[in-house]
């Protein structure tokens, strides 16, 4: 069970590129309803929607009802524009916070530069803010009325003054830029922010501190949250949790899995033969693909497959004439982020242990550390070291 920590004043529990996993993401969405229920304010760092069969059958109808339920605060992520221009009920959506970019008038919701809080002790405040790289992703259509401007220090440094002369007691920068983005942006010196909660990147590591500054990040697809302890006198404690497994059948976004199964068990048509395995099928689909655009070369990206792949020596395959189906995946079974056979990365730092997926019904904790400013890291990596990832690791000030 999730209880808040006594000497925690405030906690923020932030999340990141959610990708519509709802099907796999079933423990974390219960874990942040009961953070929630204790009195944490939780925020996202972007790309809550889109990247799976799942958004293709809801087109963001549930996420919209999970957010609305859940968070406080909602950065904007290239992959969200799409679904915040088309919000069913924008009244109950969570503000959308970023400094840097102005919607058109057409957005139905409330959109602002930087945001209070919910008091619960030391007042918090947050800036949000997307890179250029980020945004120029997002398809011309898709950001079309949107005005962009560079998050310069000058324009974060405005809006976390603005937060405090209202009376935040910390501001905290959060950010669909990129993890290392977000690193330089801390070490030149000119970020205005403490802390920053990233998003965008999609990388293995979860914190990296120096002199007093952070940059943090949660999970992706689902797998996990963070959580920051903001103390009364000043220190902040960061803890990555990842939840996976059974969850409560009234949990959010449980009562999506019914019609999601049923419309992923559609029968789309009949193969005339089988398919041996997904690279023959890629190879397939780029080719039909590249011959009716008249392309010189088509791209199909296979870097997060929907499926364990069907072996062409697996006997009980041979000679069958399968039905062919929406990639709809059952709910709970992890989807693998490394092709078939490669090599799963080492965790830098540490004692050296490899990075596995907690089992089915395990949550794991990466206890994090934070100091005041003016206080350096000394454990982990070097402190030249650009990324700094820690397991099982608590620091007190």
């Amino acid at each position: 069970m999730l209880t808040e920590t006594p000497d925690v004043a405030t906690t923020l529990v932030a999340t990141t590129d959610f990708h519509s996993s709802v099907p796999d993401g079933l423990a974390t969405l219960e874990a942040l309803a009961r953070l929630r229920d204790t009195g944490s304010l939780l925020v996202d760092a972007g790309d809550f929607y889109g990247g799976n069969a799942f958004h293709e059958f809801s087109q963001g109808r549930y996420e919209e009802e999970i957010a609305a339920g859940l968070f406080h605060a909602m950065v904007p992520g290239n992959h969200d524009f799409a679904d915040l221009q088309r919000l069913r009920e924008p009244k109950r959506y969570p503000p959308v916070v970023c400094a840097n970019v102005i919607p058109p008038d057409s957005f139905p919701g409330r959109w602002e530069p930087g945001l209070l809080l919910p008091e619960r002790g030391p007042r918090v405040g947050v800036v949000g803010f997307i890179g250029a790289q980020a945004f120029t992703a997002v398809p011309a259509e898709e950001r079309a009325g949107f005005t962009f401007k560079e998050p310069t220090p000058a324009l974060l440094a405005a809006e976390h003054t603005r937060l405090r002369v209202a009376g935040a007691d910390v501001v905290i920068g959060v950010s669909h830029t990129g993890l290392e983005r977000d690193i330089a942006f801390q070490t030149s010196g000119e970020s205005p922010f403490d802390t920053i909660v990233a998003g965008h990147c999609h990388c293995s590591y979860y914190q990296w501190s120096d002199g007093g500054r952070h940059v943090v990040k949660a999970p992706e697809l689902g797998a996990g949250l963070l959580r920051i302890g903001l103390r009364g006198d000043g220190t902040t404690s960061f803890t990555v949790e990842h939840h996976r497994g059974p969850a409560s059948a009234a949990g959010p976004g449980s009562h999506a899995l019914t019609p999601f199964r049923a419309w992923g068990d559609t029968v789309l048509g009949t193969l005339p033969e089988p398919i041996g395995d997904r690279t023959e099928l890629a190879h397939r689909l780029c080719e039909r693909a590249r011959t009716a655009t008249r392309a010189d070369a088509f791209l199909l990206n296979l870097a997060h497959p929907a499926h364990r792949p069907a072996r062409r020596s697996d006997p009980a395959r041979a000679g069958r004439r399968r039905p062919l189906r929406r990639t709809a995946r059952a709910p709970g079974r992890p989807a693998p982020v490394h092709r078939p056979g490669a090599p799963r990365p080492a965790v830098r730092g540490g004692a050296g242990a490899r990075h596995r997926r907690p089992r089915p019904g395990q949550r794991r904790h990466h206890h994090l550390s934070g100091r005041p400013t003016g206080h350096s890291r000394r454990a982990g990596p070097p402190a030249h070291h650009p990324l700094h990832h820690h397991r099982s690791v608590r620091r007190h000030p």
